[in-house]
């Protein structure tokens, strides 16, 4: 690359041979762009944590949309679109300081105060916009899709920016039909999607990445709720089952699931997509639940019925895989289906019961199913396709 091209460098189309050849992976810039988000999905947490009610379930599950979307948004345009000049790593620097700033502005997303969050969001979709004007104008063969994701999501930053015109709770349904516009962008879009392709192998790799650091978080969350507390055999029981539930969730996961179903048509392709938000959201809620399972165990805790944070989470997030099982062939409806199907019946049984149930046993029981859904599929499974390995 000679030094102007270094430092501008139109964007192109990826093409399956030069990534054969340089075996596609995640970009350094891609990792740090990642770390930005290990913040915001903490930051949600708090949105739930303040108050724990099943209102505040949903608004966590309607906040958590943005963040994971905004990092679906800037992930399938690296995904299609081969760029590392100087502008691109600008704006995505600058994408991260707005991401940053909807992180800080997350835990009041659903107060009076929630302005912050909209005019964070709005700026991180504009530096988007800006990236696929730029592929708009220098890839014709993709310009019938970026026009079309230019149009959809211009649309939603105006409902968004509308949305600053108007107090809650008007303001929280101009988000959702925002997001509705965003969100559905990629299937009024299909058609134009076989003309600037994703790359199959490089999309599995990046879910992936997100569901480490996501599953990083619930690690994360039982260092901390030990820290808070005193250490006894109920602390460290929780510890030890809020560590396995993670572990079972990574080996499930990256074990068993078949991320060729990208490349079996654009039907499968997006449904990946889609159910990967069940999955995230999943994870990240259980991490809160364990948390809150640990900080349970204390003397005169507040979380003595907040059980059905760890089952609403694992429940979640079985059915998120379970979707993406009943889109992997070569049958619609196998065993793998039925386990993860189990298991969200389960985590949702346990929820139900948390008034009778602590979050200590919860947790250990779902742990215990978890580690038993593993142990049967190493024993039953011939082969296993593991997305690390792509």
């Amino acid at each position: 690359m000679s030094d102007r091209g270094r430092f501008l460098e139109p964007p192109r189309l990826r093409t399956m041979q030069e990534d054969d050849e340089e075996e596609r992976r995640a970009t350094w810039l891609e990792l740090f762009f990642d770390l930005v988000f290990v913040v915001a999905v903490a930051q949600a947490s708090y949105v739930l944590t303040e108050h724990l009610t099943v209102s505040r379930l949903f608004a966590y599950l309607g906040i958590f949309v943005p963040i994971w979307w905004a990092w679906m948004g800037f992930t399938f345009y690296a995904n299609r679109f081969d760029t590392d000049d100087l502008l691109y790593r600008l704006l995505i620097l600058l994408a991260m300081l707005a991401i940053a700033a909807l992180a800080v502005n997350t835990r009041h997303a659903t107060s009076s105060s929630s302005a912050g969050f909209a005019a964070s969001y709005i700026a991180v979709r504009l530096v988007l916009l800006t990236l696929y004007a730029r592929a708009r104008r220098h890839v014709p063969k993709a310009r019938r899709l970026t026009t079309i994701f230019l149009s959809m999501f211009g649309t939603a930053i105006l409902v968004w920016c509308a949305s600053l015109l108007v107090d809650p709770p008007a303001r929280f349904w101009l988000w959702g039909v925002a997001l509705a516009i965003e969100v559905v962008a990629p299937v009024f879009a299909w058609r134009a999607i076989p003309q600037a392709p994703i790359h199959p192998r490089h999309i599995p790799e990046r879910f992936g990445l997100l569901t480490i650091i996501v599953l990083g978080e619930s690690v994360f969350a039982v260092v901390v709720g030990v820290a808070d507390v005193s250490w006894d055999a109920a602390t460290i029981a929780t510890a030890i089952a809020g560590f396995v539930a993670a572990a079972s969730l990574w080996w499930i996961y990256f074990g068993f699931i078949d991320e060729s179903i990208v490349q079996r048509n654009i039907v499968a392709g997006l449904t990946f997509t889609y159910s990967n938000y069940f999955v995230i959201a999943g994870i990240a809620l259980l991490g809160t639940g364990v948390k809150i399972g640990i900080l349970s165990t204390a003397s005169g805790s507040r979380y003595d019925h907040a059980g059905w944070v760890i089952g609403a989470g694992a429940a979640i997030c079985m059915v998120g895989l379970a979707i993406v099982q009943l889109a992997t062939p070569p049958t619609l409806f196998d065993v793998d289906v039925c386990l993860r199907l189990a298991t969200a019946a389960l985590a949702l049984a346990l929820a139900l019961a948390s008034d009778v149930l602590s979050p200590v046993v919860i947790l250990a029981l779902l742990a215990a199913a978890l580690l038993a859904q593993v142990v049967y599929e190493l024993a039953t499974h011939e082969d296993h396709h593991v997305v690390a390995s792509l």
